[in-house]
């Protein structure tokens, strides 16, 4: 009886060893992580706010910042596997460091296009520059939690963009208001500045701050290091090689063709409204500024939403139906955007919604590739999957734009990218429901 009670009591005491040691790395890498994050999602969509004043400054018509804003998404899917390859080789460190210090660069250069073909060379830079950032650090997560764990650091990261999306629209539009003028620059080159320059500073403090791996760790202890690798050493996320078999492997699985799909589908609307919700807003009569804070609200709504919905299915172990909820969500909330035209409060809370089934879908949907792919075949299905949703970036923005040209207004492509959600639901679910996952399972 003492016996039991001691290895209780043993195996308690080494759960909370645990717990410690992983708030130890949580605390050192997530904040890095996501500082890095916010600021990529900052510089890729601060272009929707700068077009407001950019497209009389510069005579830009609305194909022309369609292309532009989609043109950063060539660049990412041109790049995004090759980077990844290298970053398991090299390290994230020197892999973040070149990302952000050319990517901030770039991005500050923004503030001196002239012409169209400047803003579509900028914009494909960037997005080459960019490219295995975010495929690139949740392979970096892998590395530090074993399978169990990593639910938490990958949503905290997820609520980067989130946040992001909630401050962009308010700081855009004070750069823009009351920069304007000042050194005799515009307020639309204001903003590319004043969130292009921090990447460098961030560039060094990441470098300093962070280890390539467990074992380099040096703010770590001999046993912690030795802990965190013998609790990962399952799954074979140290190794940093990668062979045309692992390729192979994941090429093979159809489910992940599926996710790459149902996130291309549901990303098109979402990249297009990213994009062009500013101009939507400003088109009811709002002010800068009013649009700037206005949409704010819909980017909380996602961020609280999608933290409720990922708690909900966590306690439920449900995953499936979290997202086509979610997903459904969003195609009714454009649906219905299209019906008050000219009713800003309705609008917002019409964007309200959609934002909400956007964003918890989007985190519902990275919830899946963890369970499929581990150890050195992570890199490269998280890669394809993250090449396969980028490539909305280039159909959505540009094919609203030339949407937006043909009719005149937003209501058939609000249309669309309902349909769009729905059909992204309707391939999932075959794929993904329990049922259908024992029965792969199995086979296998």
């Amino acid at each position: 009886m003492n016996s039991n009670a001691g290895r209780i009591e043993e195996a308690a005491e080494l759960v909370d060893s645990d717990n410690h040691l992983f708030r130890k790395i949580t605390t050192r890498i997530v904040p890095v992580l996501w500082l890095v994050y916010f600021f990529n999602y900052l510089d890729r969509t601060n272009v929707a706010y700068a077009h407001l004043r950019m497209k009389d400054d510069l005579g830009f018509s609305d194909p022309v910042f369609g292309l532009g804003a989609s043109l950063i998404f060539f660049g990412l899917i041109a790049f995004e596997i090759p980077s990844n390859i290298v970053l398991a080789r090299i390290g994230l460190r020197k892999t973040l460091f070149r990302i952000m210090i050319l990517w901030g660069l770039c991005s500050a250069a923004m503030s001196l296009v002239t012409t169209p073909t400047e803003f579509y060379i900028l914009r494909f830079m960037i997005g080459v520059f960019e490219a295995g950032l975010v495929p690139g650090a949740l392979y970096y997560i892998t590395l530090w939690y074993p399978t169990q764990r990593r639910g938490q650091p990958c949503a905290m990261f997820y609520t980067a963009p989130s946040c992001a999306g909630i401050v962009s629209g308010p700081l855009a539009a004070g750069f823009m208001t009351y920069l304007n003028g000042v050194g005799n620059f515009k307020g639309w080159q204001w903003l590319f500045i004043m969130e292009g320059l921090p990447c460098l500073v961030l560039a060094f403090v990441a470098y300093r701050v962070l280890a390539d791996s467990p074992d380099k760790a040096t703010w770590l202890t001999r046993d912690e290091r030795r802990r965190v690798q013998n609790l990962i050493q399952d799954s074979n996320v140290a190794h940093h090689t990668l062979d045309r078999q692992d390729f192979l492997t994941v090429a093979r699985d159809p489910r992940l063709w599926v996710l790459g799909l149902t996130g291309f589908l549901m990303l098109i609307p979402q990249f297009g409204l990213t994009f062009w919700q500013p101009t939507l807003l400003k088109g009811m009569g709002l002010t800068v500024m009013e649009v700037g804070i206005y949409s704010a609200l819909p980017a909380i709504c996602g961020v609280v939403t999608s933290v409720l919905v990922a708690k909900h299915s966590d306690a439920t172990g449900e995953r499936c139906w979290h997202y086509i909820g979610s997903a459904l969500t969003a195609a009714v909330g454009l649906l219905l955007t299209t019906f008050f035209p000219s009713n800003t409060l309705l609008t917002l809370l019409c964007l309200c919604l959609t934002w909400a089934g956007f964003v918890s879908a989007y985190a519902m949907l990275w919830t899946f590739p963890g369970r499929i792919f581990s150890g050195r075949v992570a890199a490269t299905g998280l890669a394809i999957i993250t090449v396969i949703h980028g490539s909305a970036g280039i159909v959505g923005p540009y094919g609203l734009a030339l949407i937006k040209t043909a009719t005149g207004g937003f209501t058939i492509s609000l249309y669309t990218g309902s349909v769009l959600l729905v059909a992204s639901t309707l391939i999932f679910y075959p794929f993904f429901s329990r049922r259908s996952t024992l029965q792969l399972e199995q086979a296998r």
